[in-house]
C-alpha cells in the first residue's frame, strides 16, 4: 500500500548495513563440520542439516541468476568460481564483535573469490539480496579491478541486483529515493572521508540508486570510465565521461526517481 511505502522502504534500506568487502583477507580455514556442495558457478560450504543446506537449491538458483545478470549488465568477462560460506548465525560467522548478532551481515573477499555470510530464516528477498550483493563484490572486482571510491565499490554491488527472485533491485532503490527526504549529496558520497562518516544504510542505498540510474540511462561505457576515479578526481572524470557535471546528473536522477515514485502511488 502506498501509505506504508516510506516506512517499508526505510526499513528495507537498512538491510545491507552490515555488508562489506575485504579485498585481501579471507575467512579462516574451514573446520571439519562443513558440508561442501559444488554448483555451476558457486561452491557452497554449509553446516549439515542447516537452514542453508535445506534451501540450497533455491539459493543456488538465485545466485546463478545474479551471476548471469551482473556479467551481462556490466559486460564483464569474469568466469570464475565463488566459494560461499553460509553460516548459521552472525555470531558463528564472527559478526558480533560490535555487540549485535550480525544475522543480516556478510563480507566478500574478492582476492580469494570467497564470501562469508550469515544465512538465517526467513527465505526471502532480504536474504537473497544480501547473498547477491556479496557475490557481486567478487564478480565486479575480478571483472573490472579495484574501484576508486567506496561509493562505486558498495553502490555498484547493489545497483545491478537482479529483480527476478526478489524486489530489492533498481526499482526498489528508485522508489526509496523518491520517498526519502534526507538524501546525502552525491558529491559528498564520492569523497571517501565523507562516506565513512555518513549513515551507511543511507549511503549504500543512495549510491545504488544513482548508479543504477546511470547504467539504465547511459549504459556501461561511461560508468567504466569513472570506475577507477579517486575521490579527488571523480567530479572531473564524471564530466568527461557523461558530458555534464555531477550536480546536473544528480538533478536528472532525482527527477527520474520522482517519476518512478509517482507510478507506484
Amino acid at each position: 500500500m502506498r501509505s506504508n511505502l516510506p516506512r517499508i522502504l526505510a526499513a528495507a534500506a537498512t538491510l545491507l548495513l552490515a555488508v562489506a568487502c575485504d579485498p585481501i583477507l579471507g575467512p579462516t580455514p574451514p573446520d571439519a563440520s562443513w558440508k561442501i556442495h559444488d554448483g555451476d558457478r558457486f561452491t557452497f560450504y554449509v553446516r549439515p542439516d542447516s537452514f542453508a543446506e535445506q534451501n540450497l537449491e533455491t539459493l543456488a538458483t538465485v545466485l546463478n541468476d545474479q551471476f548471469a545478470t551482473t556479467v551481462t549488465r556490466l559486460d564483464l568477462r569474469y568466469q570464475g568460481r565463488i566459494t560461499m560460506f553460509l553460516h548459521n548465525s552472525g555470531d558463528e560467522a564472527g559478526f558480533g564483535a560490535d555487540g549485535s548478532n550480525g544475522d543480516h551481515s556478510g563480507v566478500a573477499y574478492p582476492e580469494t573469490e570467497t564470501v562469508k555470510v550469515a544465512c538465517v530464516p526467513p527465505l526471502d528477498g532480504n536474504l537473497f539480496s544480501l547473498l547477491s550483493h556479496e557475490a557481486n563484490h567478487v564478480v565486479i572486482r575480478n571483472g573490472l579491478g579495484r574501484p576508486g571510491t567506496s561509493f562505486i565499490n558498495e553502490g555498484l554491488a547493489s545497483a545491478v541486483l537482479s529483480e527476478r527472485f526478489h524486489s530489492f533491485g533498481p526499482t526498489f532503490y528508485y522508489r526509496w529515493t523518491a520517498a526519502e527526504r534526507q538524501l546525502p549529496r552525491i558529491a559528498k558520497l564520492v569523497d571517501d572521508a565523507a562516506w565513512a562518516r555518513e549513515a551507511q544504510a543511507r549511503a549504500y542505498s543512495t549510491s545504488a540508486s544513482f548508479l543504477a540510474y546511470l547504467i539504465a540511462t547511459y549504459g556501461t561505457a561511461p560508468l567504466k570510465a569513472i570506475y577507477y576515479a579517486t575521490s579527488a578526481e571523480f567530479a572531473s572524470k564524471f564530466r568527461e565521461a557523461y558530458g555534464k557535471p555531477l550536480e546536473e546528473a544528480e538533478s536528472d536522477w532525482l527527477a527520474f526517481c520522482e517519476r518512478q515514485g509517482r507510478t507506484s502511488r
